[in-house]
């Protein structure tokens, strides 16, 4: 073998190595699906309401009263829909004949703890999502790090545990939010395999759930976790079971308003199967409002596929197009090869020629990733 063949052949090696980092930004190591989110369950996009309708209902306006319906729909307004495209629409009596309803049907029952499947897992299913508005149930003694009681308490009196003056408007509120976070298909944060506190590593001893579960009187199984993990561990999740001072708290994390942003925003998006970025909506610097793909042709380099076009669909995370050509896309939804989001990024396409742009983007989230899980 000549040198000069030696040399040839290693250059193209480095070529092909900076044309595929270019596409498949460094991945270190492999994430195990178990929390989150579970992508397959997500809600659709609506192209005529340009919003995420998930149609919701109470199974008896006589088990709770009109006060106590308001005060979910203002917890959920405040979070969940405040930071993304999701819309929980009707809130009305859920039919009692035919009892079809294609959305999520709430049942208030004062005795058991609330719960809800993950996502249209419960679309249309009696007895998924549950509600308590009087926190009474009595729950088993606990030694865990951040609520630990030697006897069985209340759910009212874990709520009030750190702050004695907390309303039980305001510990329903905190439920509501958690519950309709598992609608939008939000699995535990605690049961991620990075969680540091879950047992056996440790401070947490929340159960770790199994992630197939059956529930009583509901026919089928629902899988109770979720399969991607695009950001870091978040101690501060309204999910996370774990969190600081979680019972009675109302605020979504920085994290979990990132999360809901990329699967009901409209969140720009480039896919590593396709090697197509996607822009539902770029505000120019005249005002004008367009949107516009983008095709990945070798190394670093964008074509547009088509003219950008005006466009009115809304994004919770729109990029900028400056009038010196370059387009900044703030936040951007990396997809992998098995069809999942693993990496938010930041991008910015600066002008090389007409419709022709040079790319150059970070990861922002996670900022690192797991070791391998076997």
């Amino acid at each position: 073998m000549t040198i000069r063949y030696k040399i040839c052949t290693l250059l193209i090696m480095l070529l092909t190595a900076s044309t595929q980092a270019a596409v498949n930004p460094p991945i270190v190591a492999t994430p195990k699906a178990k929390a989150y989110f579970l992508d397959t369950v997500l809600w659709p996009y609506n192209p005529t309401t340009k919003t995420y309708n998930i149609p919701v209902c109470w199974e008896r306006f006589s088990q709770s009263t009109a006060a106590e319906r308001a005060n979910v729909v203002t917890a959920i307004a405040n979070t969940w829909q405040k930071y993304s495209l999701a819309r929980f629409t009707g809130w009305g009596q859920c039919p009692l004949s035919p009892l079809v309803f294609n959305g999520i049907r709430i049942t208030v029952n004062n005795v058991l703890d609330p719960r809800a499947a993950l996502g249209r897992q419960g679309n249309g299913k009696v007895g998924v999502m549950r509600l308590n508005f009087r926190l009474n149930t009595l729950n088993k003694a606990s030694s865990d790090r951040f609520y630990p009681f030697s006897t069985p308490q209340t759910l009212f009196s874990r709520c009030r545990r750190d702050n004695p003056n907390t309303t039980l408007s305001t510990c329903i509120q905190s439920e509501a939010i958690h519950e309709f976070g598992h609608i939008l298909g939000l699995a535990h944060e605690q049961n991620r395999p990075d969680d540091p506190l879950t047992p056996p590593r440790g401070l947490c001893n929340i159960e770790d759930f199994p992630k197939i579960q059956t529930i009583p009187g509901i026919a089928g199984t629902f899988n109770v976790s979720g399969n991607t993990l695009f950001t870091d561990y978040d101690p501060d999740s309204m999910m996370n079971y774990c969190r600081s001072l979680y019972f009675g708290r109302t605020d979504l994390s920085v994290l979990d308003k990132l999360a809901i942003r990329v699967y009901y925003g409209q969140m720009p998006s480039f896919d590593s199967r396709t090697r197509i970025l996607t822009i539902p909506r770029i505000q120019k610097y005249n005002g004008t409002i367009l949107t516009g793909s983008f095709n990945l042709i070798s190394g670093n380099r964008f074509q547009q596929s088509a003219s950008l076009k005006s466009t009115t669909t809304p994004s919770m995370s729109p990029a900028t197009l400056y009038a010196n050509g370059v387009l900044y896309v703030p936040e951007l939804k990396y997809i992998n090869a098995a069809g999942h989001v693993n990496q938010i990024l930041r991008a910015t396409l600066r002008t090389i020629s007409s419709g022709l742009y040079q790319n150059s983007w970070i990861r922002t989230q996670p900022t690192k990733f797991l070791p391998v899980q076997n």
